[in-house]
């Protein structure tokens, strides 16, 4: 099959597309989790005629490989290829044999050959999985697409109809144009770190990642006690413990040592991180400001402590390996600071989230050219260099958007000028203040609150939520026509609503960290908030409510929800009423004076 598309992208935009399409595969297939480049080579054609459009149904496949290295000779035989030492030849051709790792653990691995002709602006990719594999995780075919003439050029050995050419018709293809067409629209990114996992083996990290995923994750989502989504945290910290036990793992290679590494994590949150370390029998603690639920289910073995950490000689950990900060907000700058003046052999792992300073205020942007997170990681990278930290960068593969780690391995000075380099390190902080207290680093500093404040406007007196309620009703119905069809009203911008309110009922909304636009989406059973405009609802139906997926969700949990014990917000205060019958609104039609929320 062959499908041509007009294209403006350039040549050069071409290649760095191809770079994407090969080395993050999975942006696109969504069954792939990870590429591994196993080998690379220059060859050339041994005839004129090779790698044309006239692409074979497979290239050589096989059984068994005993040996890659063999193998891609073999492949390479096939093709009718060999190699060369010369690449600025004008009919030298790129090779990459690749493995690409399934995102279902027990899903077989397939086995890639890319073959990029620069002189032609042609990529191939051939499946070359062996045969017993039974690979279902890209197309089984060769395909190929060319720039040509101002033209994408899809070719593949395969019928229309198949799933697979849909795959790269309707998804590769167009994500293929749009990486070229951004290359050529937008100028270059200065990225801080553009490859993910760069200091551990890939093939290791897939292994343990799994391993450890069984292990602990499935488990561990099934009684997460946490309002946090487990899918999310539970396999974050999974993964960063697969990175940190292949870190130290090799560390130990490299110092040809036995003794696992000891760590203390500052700022664990739900410790599940520590946990997992500790299982896997490193010696180490978590601390935080406050308790979670799920500490109570580790077990006595792993160690969690409740206390505040302080910037200062009493918080320092001169017998431990490594000091973690994993998203540790207000003690991020801190991390380095304390991991160098515990001792001189003390490591540490950082991943910024949220931007601080020192004192524990707000991290304000200084160069608008870039975000605040990459302006801060330069920032804490600068620190790190400052305080003397041999300091290495790598992206974690996690579901976060923060997902840049920082590694402080190693200093940049002898053994024997380290109180020298405290010294120096407190000069550094100084400057950020003045007339220090002599019993701690920093004056005045903002540690988190011990007890978790409540963000989201559901803590502000009831009388106040009827009373702003009320005007904004009363707003969005004025002068519309309540004698007819059911009216639910104009709509209006949310900050059209913000000037009706009196100062003091604003301040008071603000205290509770919240807005208008807060309050109004915590009663989504009367306000629509889409967009910055504001709405009155048409009440939810039971049917509608039974359809939802959040109820049935809560349904098979609990087996009894109720609907309609609830009073219906428009049956008492709607000039009109409610829209709906008795039987079919998913509120109380009844009549009572109390207001809820």
């Amino acid at each position: 099959m062959l499908k041509k598309i007009p294209t403006t992208i350039t040549t050069s935009a071409f290649w760095q597309s191809v770079n994407i399409l090969i080395t993050k595969s999975h942006v696109v297939n969504k069954r792939v989790w990870g590429n591994m480049v196993k080998h690379k080579c220059i060859c050339k054609p041994i005839t004129s005629d090779i790698l044309n459009w006239c692409l074979p149904d497979q290239c050589g496949k096989v059984d068994k490989i005993d040996n890659e290295d063999l193998y891609l000779d073999y492949l390479l035989t096939n093709l009718q290829l060999q190699r060369c030492d010369i690449s600025d030849s004008d009919d030298a051709i790129e090779i990459i044999l690749s493995e690409l790792l399934p995102k279902n653990y027990s899903d077989s691995h397939a086995v890639q050959l890319t073959c990029l002709q620069k002189d032609r602006n042609l990529v191939t990719f051939y499946d070359v999985t062996p045969e017993n594999e039974n690979q279902n995780i890209c197309p089984n075919y060769s395909y190929s697409l060319q720039l040509n003439s101002n033209m994408i050029h899809l070719k593949a050995n395969c019928d229309s109809g198949s799933k697979s050419f849909q795959w790269l018709l309707n998804t590769v293809l167009p994500q293929f144009v749009k990486w070229g067409q951004e290359c050529v629209n937008t100028k270059p990114k200065s990225q801080f770190c553009s490859d993910s996992l760069a200091l551990v083996s890939i093939d290791k990290y897939y292994r343990r990642y799994n391993e450890l995923k069984m292990k602990y994750g499935k488990e561990m989502v099934k009684i997460w006690p946490e309002c946090t989504d487990p899918s999310k945290f539970v396999y974050e910290d999974v993964a960063i413990a697969t990175y940190l036990l292949l870190l130290w793992e090799e560390e130990r290679a490299q110092q040809g040592s036995n003794i696992l590494q000891s760590f203390v994590d500052l700022g664990c949150g739900n410790g599940l991180l520590v946990y997992i370390l500790s299982k896997e029998g490193h010696p180490g603690v978590g601390i935080d400001v406050r308790k979670r639920q799920i500490w109570d289910m580790f077990g006595a073995d792993v160690k969690l402590e409740e206390k505040t950490i302080t910037p200062s000689d009493t918080h320092l950990f001169p017998d431990t390996d490594w000091i973690i900060g994993n998203h540790s907000d207000e003690l991020t700058p801190w991390i380095p600071v304390i991991s160098a003046r515990s001792s001189y052999k003390c490591n540490f792992f950082l991943l910024p989230c949220c931007a601080f300073n020192f004192d524990g205020t707000k991290y304000q942007r200084k160069n608008s050219s870039i975000s605040q997170y990459t302006e801060y990681l330069e920032h804490i990278k600068q620190l790190c260099k400052d305080i003397g930290y041999k300091t290495d960068v790598d992206r974690l593969k996690i579901p976060s958007t923060k997902r840049i780690c920082l590694l402080g391995r190693g200093r940049t000075y002898e053994e024997k000028a380290f109180e020298d380099q405290c010294n120096q390190i407190q000069n550094l902080i100084d400057k950020e203040q003045v007339n220090r207290n002599e019993n701690v680093w920093i004056n005045d500093f903002k540690p988190r609150d011990p007890v978790e404040k409540v963000k989201n406007c559901t803590q502000v007196d009831k009388n106040l939520v009827q009373s702003i309620v009320t005007h904004i009703t009363n707003y969005l119905l004025k002068g519309c026509n309540v004698s007819n069809i059911w009216n639910p009203g104009k709509v209006a911008d949310i900050n059209e609503l913000v000037q009706l309110l009196p100062h003091d009922q604003l301040k008071a909304l603000k205290s509770e960290c919240g807005g208008l636009q807060t309050l109004l989406k915590n009663n989504h059973h009367i306000f629509r908030v889409q967009s910055g405009k504001v709405q009155l609802r048409y009440p939810k139906t039971v049917e509608d409510v039974k359809k939802d997926s959040q109820y049935k969700k809560n349904k098979a949990k609990s087996g009894n929800i109720r609907i309609q014990f609830r009073p219906c917000w428009f049956y008492n205060h709607h000039p009109q009423g409610c829209p709906l019958s008795d039987d079919k609104c998913s509120f109380l039609h009844a009549k009572s004076r109390q207001f809820f929320i």
